[in-house]
Order: structure tokens, then C-alpha cells, then sequence
């Protein structure tokens, strides 16, 4: 009976550990894989992007039909994306710009990872040139064309970036050409996405973008460019 007695808790205490080592296990598992998704990924070529867009294009294979509930989970964050995607839009004083994006593994959904942050006299200043610009602009149509809506008929697949606008020369920027000694103080850096980021003269806090502080020269010759945009009236508030 002892025997049997014993090899009965033997049975049991061995059960036990199995049940223990599988529920820790499975805890211990979910915790590396968290501390996974908050480990520093290493930034990936836009072609990787690219690539995963292409592959996922036709979501009617076969392989990709456990991806359909991750796509229609992803929608509900479509509206934070766009708007991501519209606070980064490229200015019309830029050519291009080249941000960080972060993207889900199937294509699901992009965000472009960055704030764009500015120093609001360049910004307004540069605001009143482009009115004075978009003024020529409406007279000589040099960088704006038309465009027929809907650009796309209901049946037909979205075009491909790669093949279709990847090798197009974007349409060049519009800038004001700036008078080199009226506008020495700026000219070198006016048009500059975030101008003064990597300054070494002190005049911004440094790449995060949080704080300015400009000198008299330079903030007389913003406010000149920007008189445009800016009212007589004193604002008390």
C-alpha cells in the first residue's frame, strides 16, 4: 500500500509541475515577447516598405486570408494615420520630404513617426512669401495643373508608387528668391525643412525642436517677410 501510495504522489506531484512549468511558461513567453515589441528596431530602406505594399495588394490569395482580420482591425486607425499623414505633407517651398514611417509587419496600416514641429516666425514668414508666390501663381500656372475627379474609376486597382511615380521628378519647389543683403540674416537656411535644427550657434535647443530663441537681426527680417500675413491691430491677448 505504501508503495502504491507513493507512486500515486509521485504521479501527482509530476502532473503538478507540468501544469505549473506550462502556466509560467506561457506568462514568461508573452513577457519576452513584449519586452520584444519594446526593443529599438533597426530602421529598414523604403524599397522593405515597398515590398510588403506590393506583396498584399491582391489580398483574395489564399495565403494571406488569416491577414483579413488584422486588415479590418487596422481600420479603426485609418483616421490617425491620415491624419499623420497630412500633418507631414510636404510644404510648398519642398521639393520632397523623407520621413520615418512606422508600418504593421502585413501591410495593414503605415504611420508616418514624426511631429512636425516649427518655430513660428520662420513659419509664418514663410507662409508670407508663398502668398506673395501663389499670387504669380494664379497669373503664370507654373507648378499647379488641373486635375479631373474622381482620378480613379471605382474598378480599378490602386496604381503602383514603384512602377508608376517612383521615377518621377517631383515638380520643383517654390521659392521667393531672397535678396542677399536685405535677407542675409535668413537666406541660407529659409526654405530648410525645420531650418536651424542642427544649428551649432544655439539659437534652437537641439534636434528634438522644443525651444528657440532667434536675435533681433534675424527676427526683424522674419517680420518683414511675414508683414503679408501679419495684422496692423495690436492684439491685447
Amino acid at each position: 500500500d505504501d508503495e502504491a501510495l507513493q507512486a500515486m504522489l509521485l504521479d501527482k506531484s509530476r502532473k503538478w509541475a507540468q501544469l505549473n512549468n506550462k502556466r509560467y511558461a506561457s506568462r514568461s513567453s508573452a513577457a519576452t515577447s513584449s519586452s520584444a515589441a519594446n526593443m529599438q528596431k533597426e530602421s529598414l530602406p523604403p524599397e522593405h516598405l515597398r515590398k510588403v505594399m506590393k506583396d498584399h495588394g491582391d489580398m483574395s490569395s489564399k495565403k494571406y486570408r488569416h491577414d483579413k482580420r488584422v486588415y479590418l482591425g487596422a481600420l479603426k486607425f485609418v483616421p490617425h494615420a491620415v491624419l499623420k499623414l497630412l500633418e507631414n505633407m510636404p510644404m510648398p517651398w519642398e521639393q520632397l520630404r523623407t520621413v520615418q514611417v512606422l508600418y504593421h509587419v502585413t501591410g495593414a496600416i503605415t504611420f508616418v513617426d514624426e511631429i512636425p514641429r516649427v518655430i513660428e516666425p520662420i513659419y509664418t514668414a514663410q507662409w508670407g512669401t508663398m502668398w506673395i508666390m501663389m499670387r504669380r501663381e494664379k497669373r503664370d500656372r507654373r507648378h499647379f495643373k488641373r486635375m479631373r475627379f474622381p482620378p480613379f474609376d471605382d474598378e480599378e486597382p490602386p496604381i503602383d508608387y514603384a512602377d508608376n511615380l517612383l521615377d518621377i521628378e517631383p515638380l520643383e519647389a517654390i521659392n521667393m528668391e531672397l535678396d542677399p543683403n536685405e535677407d542675409a540674416a535668413v537666406c541660407d537656411w529659409f526654405y530648410d525643412h525645420m531650418p536651424l535644427r542642427y544649428d551649432d550657434r544655439g539659437y534652437v535647443n537641439g534636434p528634438s525642436y522644443r525651444t528657440w530663441r532667434l536675435p533681433l537681426p534675424i527676427m526683424s527680417t522674419l517680420h518683414r517677410l511675414a508683414s503679408q500675413l501679419l495684422s496692423d491691430l495690436t492684439d491685447r491677448n
